[in-house]
């Protein structure tokens, strides 16, 4: 405990800012909401689903690792899913995007925040009973992979980087990163990377799912043509979302930030 600023350092929650942690915690939810329901507005990639069916996919998703580190895993899930609904909400006027042909997307957000702040530490205190955070991370990446594999395997690979995702949540269990703002070059970027990997694919589960028990899409329209796409839109989300983060981090690392 910080006595001049009465904030608790040891605080898994913590968030970046001095002060009355409830409130700030809520007030910063409350921002990554909204700028998630702007985005939300600003088309980044298009989508086509059975039938020839085009959508939009927005900026938005770029934030989606950002719930988790900033608020951890209980706010950053109620959050991104309060960030799901808005973001639907603001897209109807304009045909509703993704959120609406593939309604799972609404929960990406919100898994994105509850699983990148689980795999924060190794263990999680909840009612005097330890959580090995990275596990369930991991736990759950091997649920989506089994239950995309198991009708889909003639497309096997459309999972490869769900599997690499699976792997470093099994190796954030034996350690924790330690976030510096000081190490230069790549390195202060490589750090958050394993946190922005997690949500980005964790956002994208949904979509996966959706497309395979909503949409129904043919195995060789995912493992031919979104494939190639949906590594190069997730490179793209991942590399953004590391900067947004390292950007964050090191604006408020002179006061008080959450210790990854």
């Amino acid at each position: 405990m910080d006595e001049s600023t009465g904030v608790n350092h040891e605080d898994p929650d913590m968030v970046l800012f001095g002060g009355s942690p409830t409130t700030i915690r809520l007030v910063v939810g409350i921002v990554l909401a909204a700028v998630f329901a702007v985005l939300a507005l600003l088309p980044m990639s298009g989508f086509i689903a059975a039938g020839g069916v085009a959508t939009l996919m927005s900026f938005a998703v770029c934030m989606t690792p950002l719930f988790g580190v900033i608020l951890g895993p209980a706010r950053g899930f109620v959050m991104g899913l309060i960030a799901g609904v808005l973001g639907t909400l603001v897209s109807i006027p304009i045909g509703g995007g993704v959120f609406l042909l593939v309604p799972t997307t609404i929960l990406g957000p919100a898994l994105a925040g509850l699983f990148v702040g689980l795999s924060l530490k190794p263990l999680h205190e909840w009612k005097s009973v330890k959580i090995p955070g990275p596990i369930l991370t991991a736990a759950f990446f091997l649920v989506i992979i089994v239950l995309y594999e198991i009708p889909y395997y003639s497309a096997w690979w459309f999972m490869t980087p769900y599997m690499l995702t699976l792997g470093v949540a099994i190796i954030l269990q034996g350690m924790r990163i330690e976030y510096s703002p000081d190490r230069e070059d790549w390195r202060k970027y490589a750090q958050l990377v394993p946190f922005t990997l997690i949500g980005t694919m964790a956002d994208h589960s949904m979509m996966a799912m959706g497309s395979v028990y909503l949409l129904g899409l043919e195995p060789v329209l995912l493992g031919y043509g979104i494939f190639p796409v949906m590594l190069l839109e997730r490179i793209f989300v991942i590399a953004v979302s590391t900067v947004l983060l390292s950007i964050i981090l090191n604006v408020f690392h002179k006061e008080h930030w959450m210790q990854v």
